[in-house]
């Protein structure tokens, strides 16, 4: 009879003084495997590779329980012996299996709770990439150039007797390393990070030069949020009587920004900034002295504001709002005074609409007037009836007015008459004139500050404009400062500065230089833009003590807004520009920075190491580090060659549970809570232990049951846990990978896509995450009414009210879907390329789901005819094939299976009838008279065979979990966990449960590890 066994490394089981081949029963077994085994599995004759006569004189039962197993498996499913070979009589059979079960029994028994073989095992490549993304925050993908994994054990990739590690192996690893390596930036502050580019070799500017833009940019995006923008009311008037109520009432401002809805920062600046004399600044004293001569509390009204105290700060509150343009910020007289010279000539416009005169204000800048004369060049009004030069109007209403006043008899406003002629008569007379006498042109208005100039105005005005420029022949010129204005109203202040009004003076003089300073500090404390505030707030770079900005954020506030993180964050950056804007730096500067390297390459190296490190490791690194130095690499390149040592090392590409062990007693060794924290982060999340994993392992606290509990079902939560989803049950499952590749007949199915083609993975993975980390119940995979869809996979099937790209849980089961059993990636991967294949679907069905062994089809097997592509003919074919008793063993089992999903084409569409029309035929009977129809029929024959599949799933997660074949003696956790499943309506987490509270996954064997390849 015929067998086929997996190959699986048992070298170093070992079961000690215990046993079983002196059983007395194997004479009886022996006689009938010599009677009708022998003739086919013997030295010569070795049918599926099982020699069976080799055990004729001792079955070694310990050393070959796989194959005893399959023994077992193939004569209690009637597998064996072949239809065509002798049968076993009744007493043959029970005397056969009554010794195999009886020994595995009793193997089983005798070491229960074995942790197993201990068989070094490296990471596979898809843990190599999770672990890399977790180490790094990046997703580089690096493992995919290394050799392709295989399966072993319980067809896992993670098994240890399939992961070999050879030189070609090494070589690649060792390029990855490098690669990760050179996507790291190091630095003494913020340590290794990992970028999504390469970085390479850096020069000690750019390496100033990126730590600068680093923080520059991190001081930006951090306080763009809290700050006000462009148009939003920034609430002066507000911040200033909150200090005033802090200055006269001692109201704490935590208080009073909290009662008032102010933001404690801005108002802490207000308070600093209304209460300081420095820095020196006359523009800015337009603010700060004038808030503290704000009147104080009335005493009749006791803790109330007065209302001169409100009027007053709305009063600054608009002098400061007249810097700034309120249609468009940034643009106001704050941002013109950097552009001011005496050079050119500037305009004057206002709106005189119903006004009998204006005023021309020209004041000193409240500096004094030396040399501040205005040459007032051109000077014109609009009326209803048109333009009108000033000078022109002016002459041609004198001479109106005289003519009118010249009359016989004198006209009634007389005297009116009169003193206008007199104000025609004054401002005419200053046309042409200069203060210090000096020849001008005659329409030329010279005015010395401070002066405001009252013109009378035509009747019927609308406007009036005026052109003016510094008078730059003044001898003084170098000591001016002047500012000029129009105003319809009442006249400015011309002895003070002049909020709002432009600075004028010759450039490159000190009184520029001086004015200019002094308005650089106002336009310090009041950015007249946000991207002038986010400018500020990133100035801190550069600053030993706040800036007197209002709207802003020191370090220590920003600190308090963001959170302990963020703030350690900070110092982190600052420490790295520190130490690298220094050319030069000196021996203690240069300790401390290899010092702050080392540690951050401590830090790494425990994390990916998954363990704290020994001093002799870390005096390793340390040396590898000075010996890069020494080779006068600069620090960084240094560090990275400590880097790629670290991803290197056995202890990285290796877990830690499987390294040999020195010096170990006989027995189980219990895996230190380090071990137990790497085991457990790769079963659930293909990865290494994150931060509170570690802590756990750090405090040993991990050991306890209770607390492992927790952090499994933590874990199980996390999203992270989807590896459980693509390499657990994607290997299981057999839908990993399925994305990449295509099987199907793009000719005949041209709406296979590859978009469609990567929805239905992305099916498969949602819905097995979910299942995971919502903790649901096993038997979904096989009786589940729902699955995961988007709006195209849902058109696809067929299924209504799915719109959007993102997938979403739907309700399915209308739709004959739901479950493992209806995702088209299953269907498709289950079918030929043109055609589908009941026997394909219920193979897949029969071992993969349901965990039962078949034996391999015999010899000589004719295909199917080019005609059996259709349902019907299809059908017909098998039938025939069925015929034949050596393929009816097999086909009985698989084919019915297959047939009840039919009503699926090749690539996982419903139908009810094939491409000629004809009608699906979806039913199947088993050989024992089980008939079942369709989808549902199939999931209530599965759901009846529950039993089958929760063994099956226990028997995959134990292997998964393992990272090795499962064994008798885990027998009792199988039947444990299978309970557990039972007991907890089928919830994922009772069967892991189980499993990580296990003697086998707590424990290893106490024996020298032993290498995959070996």
């Amino acid at each position: 009879m015929s067998l086929n066994t997996r190959h699986l490394s048992l070298a170093a089981f070992v079961v000690g003084s215990f046993s079983l081949s002196a059983a007395p029963a194997w004479k009886d077994a022996e006689v009938v495997l010599k009677a009708k085994c022998y003739e086919c599995h013997n030295p010569k004759k070795t049918k599926g590779d099982v020699d069976l006569q080799q055990f004729a004189a001792d079955p070694q039962l310990t050393k070959h329980f796989e194959v005893w197993l399959k023994v077992k498996d193939t004569i209690e499913n009637g597998d064996m012996p072949p239809p065509k070979a002798h049968q076993m009589s009744d007493q043959e059979h029970t005397a056969l299996l009554g010794w195999v079960n009886g020994e595995l029994d009793a193997l089983a028994a005798a070491q229960s709770g074995d942790p197993g073989p201990v068989t070094m095992r490296r990471l596979t490549n898809a843990e190599y990439d999770y672990t890399i993304r977790d180490l790094t925050r990046h997703d580089y993908g690096f493992a995919k150039e290394f050799q392709t994994d295989g399966g072993g054990g319980e067809g896992f990739s993670n098994t240890g007797d399939v992961l070999f590690m050879s030189p070609a192996a090494l070589d690649k690893y060792f390029g990855a390393a490098r690669k990760v390596a050179d996507h790291a930036t190091i630095m003494p502050g913020t340590g290794i990070v990992f970028n999504p580019q390469r970085i390479g070799l850096r020069g000690p500017e750019q390496v100033k030069a990126q730590a600068q833009q680093a923080l520059y940019v991190w001081y930006q995006q951090k306080s763009a949020p809290h700050l006000p923008q462009d148009g939003e009311d920034m609430r002066e008037a507000d911040y200033m009587v909150a200090c005033w109520k802090h200055k006269h009432f001692q109201t704490p401002l935590e208080q009073l920004a909290k009662e008032t809805g102010l933001k404690l920062p801005f108002l802490q600046n207000w308070n600093n900034l209304v209460n300081a004399t420095e820095p020196k600044s006359r523009f800015l004293d337009l603010t700060r002295v004038a808030w503290r001569e704000l009147p104080g509390p009335d005493a009749t009204k006791p803790g109330q504001v007065p209302q001169a105290v409100t009027d007053g700060a709305k009063a600054i509150q608009a002098q400061l709002l007249s810097w700034n343009n309120p249609k468009k910020a940034g643009s106001g007289v704050q941002r013109q005074q950097q552009d001011a010279d005496g050079i050119r000539p500037y305009q004057m416009n206002i709106e005189v609409k119903g006004k009998k005169q204006a005023f021309l204000c020209i004041g000193d800048d409240g500096d004094g007037n030396k040399g501040d004369i205005a040459l007032i060049t051109k000077l014109d009004v609009k009326t209803t009836k048109g333009p009108l030069i000033y000078m022109d109007w002016l002459n041609k209403q004198l001479a109106e007015d005289n003519k009118a006043l010249g009359a016989t008899p004198p006209p009634a406003n007389a005297e009116a008459l009169k003193q206008r002629i007199a104000e025609l008569e004054r401002v005419k007379s200053a046309f042409g004139k200069h203060p210090q006498g000096r020849k001008i042109e005659p329409g030329v208005l010279a005015i010395a500050a401070p002066l405001v100039v009252n013109l009378p105005l035509p009747e019927n005005v609308t406007w009036i404009h005026a052109e003016a420029r510094l008078d730059l022949e003044n001898p003084d010129i170098n000591d001016g400062t002047i500012q000029w204005a129009l105003t319809a109203d009442k006249p400015r202040d011309v002895t003070k500065i002049m909020p709002g009004i432009l600075t004028v003076w010759k450039t490159q003089t000190d009184a520029a230089r001086n004015t200019m300073r002094d308005f650089g500090v106002m336009k310090q404390a009041f950015p007249d833009m946000f991207e002038r505030r986010l400018e500020e707030v990133a100035s801190n770079l550069y600053r030993r003590k706040p800036g007197i900005t209002v709207y802003y954020f020191s370090d220590d506030q920003l600190g308090q807004l963001l959170g302990p993180k963020d703030r350690d964050y900070l110092a982190a950056m600052k420490k790295d520009f520190g130490y690298t804007a220094q050319p030069n730096l000196n021996p203690q500067q240069q300790k401390e920075y290899d010092g702050a390297m080392l540690g951050h390459l401590h830090q790494f190296a425990g994390r990916a190491w998954r363990r704290p490190l020994a001093s002799e490791e870390i005096q390793k690194l340390d040396a590898l580090y000075f010996e890069g130095r020494k080779k006068e690499l600069d620090r960084e390149s240094a560090a990275r060659e400590v880097v790629v040592r670290v991803l290197v090392s056995p202890y990285f590409l290796f877990k830690a549970e499987t390294l040999p062990m020195a010096n170990a007693a006989p027995g189980d060794v219990k895996l230190n809570a380090h071990e137990l924290a790497s085991r457990l982060s790769y079963f659930l999340w293909a990865s290494q232990p994150d931060w509170e994993l570690r802590k756990t392992a750090d405090d040993g606290s991990l050991l306890k049951p209770e607390v492992l509990a927790a952090q499994t079902k933590r874990m199980l939560r996390d999203p992270k846990a989807t590896a459980l989803a693509k390499e657990f049950a994607g290997q299981w499952l057999k839908f990993n990978g399925f994305d990449e590749k295509s099987t199907v007949d793009e000719k005949k199915y041209p709406e296979f896509t590859t978009e469609l083609r990567n929805d239905m993975q992305r099916e498969t993975i949602e819905f097995f995450a979910h299942l995971v980390r919502d903790d649901r119940s096993v038997g979904d995979i096989i009786g589940g009414d729902y699955s995961f869809l988007n709006e195209r996979l849902a058109k696809f099937y067929g299924v209504p009210g799915v719109t959007g790209g993102e997938f979403r849980e739907v309700k399915v089961g209308q739709q004959h879907r739901g479950g493992l059993l209806g995702m088209g990636a299953i269907l498709t991967k289950t079918s030929r390329p043109n055609r589908t294949s009941p026997v394909v679907r219920g193979d897949y069905l029969y071992q993969v789901v349901l965990g039962f062994s078949s034996p391999p089809p015999p010899p000589n097997v004719p295909k199917l005819p080019d005609s059996a592509v259709k349902p019907a003919s299809l059908r017909e074919a098998l039938m025939i094939h069925r015929t034949d008793a050596a393929c009816a063993v097999c086909h009985e089992r698989i084919d019915p299976l297959g047939f009840a999903l039919e009503s699926f084409d090749p690539i996982g569409r419903f139908r009810v009838a094939d491409e000629t029309g004809g009608k699906i035929d979806d039913t199947g009977e088993l050989k024992d008279g089980t008939k079942f129809q369709g989808l549902a029929g199939l999931r209530d024959y599965l759901k009846k065979n529950e039993t089958n599949f929760n063994a099956q799933f226990c028997r995959k997660l134990l292997g998964y979990a393992l990272g090795r074949q499962t064994m008798p003696s885990d027998k009792a956790l199988l039947r444990q966990m299978q309970a557990a499943l039972k007991q907890n309506n089928g919830k994922f987490s009772a069967a892991v449960l189980d499993v990580v509270n296990s003697r086998q996954f707590l424990n290893r064997r106490s024996e020298p590890a032993v290498a995959a390849n070996q």
